[in-house]
């Protein structure tokens, strides 16, 4: 009798694992040090959509998990809220602040995808308009990050999504470049 409440815990506890894998992953010191990304608030939120980019892609994949995909934005909204809400801003500061985090999202995502389907010229034309905003990125820095991206995408596709529904992922190591790049 409540073995949909038991389905959907699980799938709670499996969305809330992969949104923290998510953001560990967006977090490690290289794409910021050595890949340039802006070491900013607006930085910080634009690398951890390229990777809800890649996990978002592979779960609405036709072997993939479309309501998990649906879970992970769920936590991954309500958790830019509850850390605006600590960081004093108020309810009316907060809408206005996600419906705009919401609007990027969905600008950034369509914009990887046309990218992922057009070459790496065009994803990296994507990336430096929205990872690389607030920064000049050198052109190595860019095809380091295109080719993360496709390297993410390409071991993400080879995840079997029973794994991913059970909150597992795997992520490549961020890309290495000898020297750290201007900002």
């Amino acid at each position: 009798m409540f073995g949909w409440l038991k389905k959907k815990d699980r799938k709670q506890t499996a969305a809330f694992e992969l949104y923290t894998a998510m953001v560990t992953q967006a977090r490690q010191p290289d794409f910021y040090a050595k890949l340039g990304v802006p070491d900013t608030l607006e930085g910080r939120f634009d690398l951890i959509l390229v990777h809800a980019f890649v996990l978002f892609r592979r779960l609405k994949a036709e072997n993939g998990d479309k309501d998990l995909a649906q879970a992970i934005f769920d936590v991954m909204f309500a958790d830019l809220d509850q850390n605006m809400r600590e960081m004093g801003i108020g309810d009316v500061g907060i809408l206005k602040r996600i419906r705009k985090m919401s609007e990027s999202y969905h600008g950034r995502i369509v914009a990887y995808e046309e990218g992922v389907q057009s070459g790496a010229a065009e994803l990296a034309a994507a990336l430096n308009r929205n990872l690389f905003a607030d920064t000049t990125a050198t052109d190595e820095q860019l095809m380091a990050m295109v080719g993360y991206v496709n390297d993410a995408l390409a071991v993400l596709s080879k995840q079997a999504i029973l794994d991913l529904q059970n909150g597992k992922v795997h992520f490549p190591n961020a890309p290495k470049l000898a020297v750290a790049a201007p900002q």
